[in-house]
């Protein structure tokens, strides 16, 4: 009987093991759960943090071209130009390019007629000063043209 007691003591404590092994399976696999939801639950916010934050920079850019590009045509359809418009670009985060700044030449020629002379020279202090925000490059050719139209202006005033 002694025998009979130790195998099944030996069983019941084997199924006791068995059940300690099957509960701890259960308990890591409610722990890797919990984590896990964790882990997406933050991940979800930084997702979501990150997709504003990339959609924020994105729209700096856009807007940023799109200022550039306003900003550069209202230059140049105000006076004869030289070469198109110059753009530098910069790569977005989509990997687009977006324009972030820009020139244009101006034919600065300045014709024999005084009459032409002085039409040129106000054409090419308007298109510098065309746009709304001058940068420190337009306010210094629109100086640098009315500074040339009053100084022919008064060449014509001394002949």
């Amino acid at each position: 009987m002694e025998a009979i007691n130790s195998v099944s003591r030996s069983n019941i404590y084997m199924q006791l093991a068995q059940k300690r092994a099957d509960l701890a399976n259960i308990d890591k696999k409610e722990q890797e759960k919990t984590t896990q939801e964790s882990y997406d639950k933050t991940n979800e916010v930084n997702n979501q943090y990150n997709q504003k934050d990339y959609d924020l920079v994105l729209g700096k850019f856009k807007k940023l071209d799109t200022e550039t590009k306003a900003h550069e045509q209202a230059h140049a359809a105000n006076a004869p130009t030289t070469t198109p418009i110059n753009y530098n670009y910069q790569v977005g985060p989509d990997g687009k390019l977006y324009a972030n700044g820009g020139s244009v030449r101006y034919d600065t020629s300045i014709p024999e007629d005084e009459g032409s002379a002085n039409y040129k020279l106000e054409q090419l202090q308007n298109a510098a000063s065309a746009p709304n925000e001058l940068s420190a490059a337009d306010a210094q050719i629109a100086k640098t043209a009315n500074l040339n139209r009053m100084l022919l202006q008064s060449q014509e005033e001394s002949f």
